[in-house]
């Protein structure tokens, strides 16, 4: 692994799955590598302190490992201390509910899919807002361009991404 690379987690519990079918996608959890050489991610987690550091050692989590294309440039050192700034903040458990309800509500046909939850954008993070965020603005570099704001964006968004590709 490499700082910066993007942890996608295919969690197999009963939200995981609900995040996954609600996203049309296999992964319902995201974390970026700030230190290989520490073992270290940092991640947003319902439960467990909001923004917080975790040892990779520590994963019984199936995972795949997401990487920023060669040919693209970003700011690693903007990446990391956006998240480092980042920790301890709370977790976004109302942002969740939102974007639940924007993904189920695209399924059915409905336009919403790029609809901002603007009334409480910035107080607190849940993990795939975190990673997009730690991008752009941290990096410089959206992760997600077919999406357009973090809190919109799912772990499925970012596996998708174009500007990624897996390790």
């Amino acid at each position: 692994m490499n700082p910066g690379d993007i942890l996608l987690f295919k969690g197999e519990d009963g939200m995981s799955r609900l995040i996954q079918w609600g996203t049309g996608s296999k992964y319902s959890h995201v974390a970026i590598c700030v230190s290989p050489e520490m073992d270290l991610a940092i991640e947003a987690m319902a439960g467990l302190g909001g923004v917080r550091a975790r040892d990779v050692r520590d994963i019984k989590e199936a995972y795949d490992v997401f990487r920023v294309k060669g040919s693209l440039r970003y700011d690693l050192n903007g990446v990391i201390s956006q998240l480092v700034s980042k920790l301890n903040t709370r977790y976004d458990f109302l942002g969740v509910v939102f974007l639940g309800i924007l993904k189920l509500l695209s399924k059915i046909g409905l336009p919403l899919k790029n609809k901002a939850n603007n009334w409480q954008k910035d107080k607190d993070y849940f993990c795939s807002e975190l990673v997009y965020e730690a991008f752009n603005p941290g990096g410089g570099l959206d992760i997600v361009p077919d999406i357009g704001e973090g809190d919109i964006t799912s772990p499925g968004d970012i596996a998708r991404s174009g500007v990624l590709g897996g390790v």
